[in-house]
């Protein structure tokens, strides 16, 4: 089996900025990358170990932090995504009003009718604006705050530029 392409995994923002999984069907994703090189989601694992007075070494699992920074995300009045970010960054907008959900696609067959999704709540905070020649840049951090749930995107509605999200586990 030859390995996966970057452009196997795709992430995609809500840009109505719906807050719930249970509003997957109002969602309307966004993909992120088209100006970025680079791109990972950090686990940011929280573990920790002690060792007691018997000489052993135990270990704590306090689970994850995910986040992921997208940067650079020029300014594009073009994109569905800009308005919201623009506001969050300029009106320095917090709390709910920068709830989002996320989608993560992995194309692990591209014959396959349907991918393997999962949508997760996040928060979505712009870390800075301004930049170089190249553009107004608004790079953003995604942190995940809530449910995630795990589904799939059918391969058609991935090639429309519009995904849509079912729950439940892919086979």
């Amino acid at each position: 089996m030859a390995k996966l392409e970057r452009e196997a995994l795709g992430h995609y923002l809500d840009t109505k900025f719906n807050t719930k999984v249970s509003q997957a069907a109002e969602a309307e994703f966004e993909i992120i990358g088209d100006d970025i090189e680079e791109m990972s989601v950090e686990l940011n694992a929280d573990t920790e170990q002690v060792k007691n007075i018997l000489g052993q070494t135990k270990t704590r699992d306090n689970g994850y932090s995910p986040s992921m920074d997208a940067d650079p995300f020029y300014a594009d009045p073009d994109k569905k995504l800009y308005p919201k970010l623009r506001d969050i960054a300029m009106n320095r907008l917090k709390g709910d009003k920068c709830k989002s959900l996320m989608l993560e696609v992995l194309v692990e067959d591209t014959a396959a009718e349907t991918h393997k999704a999962w949508l997760r709540e996040v928060t979505v905070k712009p870390q800075s604006y301004g930049g170089g020649t190249e553009g107004v840049n608004i790079p953003f951090n995604v942190s995940e705050d809530g449910k995630s749930v795990e589904g799939t995107v059918t391969a058609e509605s991935m090639k429309a530029g519009a995904p849509v999200f079912t729950a439940g586990a892919a086979e």
